[in-house]
């Protein structure tokens, strides 16, 4: 039996499927990229946002059109949980709908049950990677007990869980058996690890996956800035194997609309915990992410947020225009903002961003660093992300000499632009 599988979303959602593939296999079914050739059409959905449920529900329907006779559709993920009965009366195509975390219970699949939402089974450390070989993401947490006002997670993923050590230890071993030079470990809140459980234990798992994995870099996504614990801090400064790399979310700087966010961190506490970092190393990259055009956002909230970026220089940002999401209690506030102001502004940050992330680059000249080299580009360049930039996600470091695809290089930086930097290899 073969399975033609569709994986859109986050890396999170990546996870989950690239888990759910790895028990098919131990169950005798193998992957196809070619649809004609399979038995079953997978496509495992995102609905975080207004667009990633346009997109789930267009794949849904372009698969449903190439299905021929014998052919099952199935359909998992965060659309199944997250719109559960209407999906049943409306998706007649679709031969049976699968929740989250499908590989708890992989043998569903094989069932004649057209909805199965809630998965009970146990975690499993098995995966088949799905994207480039040389880096892979971890998820240490499952759902979020934060309340923020315009997030759907909670809804859709439940609240916080964290994966027990001993199965992240024993993916992370497997992993760096399969060549994987670096782990990304994925959450919601990845400060919030053991919190469901008593209490946090980040940095006890940073210190487990570096001495007992040892893999060539560890990279942590998703900081919220109230959880960044001293503990935390020096154990990323301390631990060599761990990029000093923050993604630090805050998503406004405006009290007011923070407030109407339900987030906790005062923007004061951001910009020292920022000073903190880059005294510390020099090294550090720090990468945050915006919503602009939330409901009531004034010109003077709006004004607010430039100047603390101005302040704050960010390394990397990644900016949101803000989308009213069903069942969130942002979308039912007083004071939407239209859609040509929230794409004005969400253009003035870009071009603010874009003057920042080009004078951060230009300090980097000279500086020498690694670079993991992910493979050659369509003009034949080798393309690798050094240690202060994320894969996929920030800007990428062409290497101007030799190096094998997949190594981890020293080089020295050479030239930088707005968000990619050019560097040579060190003899």
């Amino acid at each position: 039996m073969k399975i033609y599988p569709v994986l859109l979303g986050c890396p999170k959602n990546r996870v989950d499927a690239e888990k759910f593939l790895a028990e098919l296999r131990e169950r005798g079914i193998t992957v196809s990229l070619d649809p004609k050739e399979a038995d079953i059409l997978y496509v495992n959905t995102c609905a975080f946002i207004r667009e990633a449920v346009e997109e789930s529900l267009d794949v849904i329907f372009e698969l449903a059109e190439l299905k021929r006779e014998g052919q099952r559709l199935v359909v998992g993920g965060c659309l199944v949980t997250r719109y559960r009965e209407e999906l049943l009366a409306e998706l007649p195509e679709v031969d049976q709908f699968i929740g989250i975390e499908a590989y708890r219970l992989p043998e569903v699949i094989f069932s004649q049950e057209r909805y199965c939402l809630r998965l009970e089974g146990k975690e499993t450390p098995r995966r088949l990677l799905t994207e480039n070989p040389f880096y892979a993401y971890l998820k240490i947490t499952e759902g979020c007990s934060h309340a923020c006002s315009f997030c759907t997670i909670p809804r859709i993923r439940g609240p916080l869980r964290s994966v027990p050590e001993e199965i992240i230890l024993k993916e992370a071993k497997s992993l760096v058996s399969q060549g994987v030079q670096e782990i990304i470990l994925v959450g919601q809140d990845v400060t919030a690890y053991g919190k469901d459980q008593g209490l946090p234990r980040l940095s006890y798992l940073l210190k487990h996956l570096a001495r007992e994995v040892s893999p060539s870099w560890i990279r942590l996504l998703y900081l919220y800035p109230e959880g960044l614990s001293e503990e935390i801090l020096k154990t990323i400064f301390t631990e060599k194997t761990i990029c000093p790399y923050f993604d630090i979310p805050i998503q406004h700087a405006s009290p007011e609309i923070l407030k109407k966010m339900k987030r906790l961190t005062e923007p004061e506490k951001v910009l020292s915990l920022i000073e903190q970092i880059r005294k510390a190393s020099k090294e550090a990259a720090i990468r945050t992410s915006i919503i602009v055009g939330f409901p009531g956002e004034t010109e003077k909230d709006f004004d607010n947020l430039l100047a603390f970026l101005k302040e704050a220089q960010f390394d990397h940002l990644g900016a949101f225009i803000y989308s009213p999401e069903e069942g969130t209690l942002a979308a039912k506030m007083p004071g939407q903002i239209s859609e040509k102001e929230k794409e004005a502004r969400f253009h003035e940050v870009m071009k603010l961003q874009q003057e920042i992330s080009k004078r951060r680059l230009a300090e980097r000249l000279g500086d020498t660093t690694e670079v993991l080299i992910e493979g050659v580009d369509e003009e034949g360049r080798l393309v690798g992300h050094a240690r202060f930039q994320a894969p996929e996600i920030d800007g990428v470091t062409f290497i101007e000499g030799e190096a094998t695809v997949g190594d981890i290089v020293p080089v020295k930086i050479i030239r930088t632009d707005v968000y990619d930097c050019f560097a040579s290899p060190l003899s």
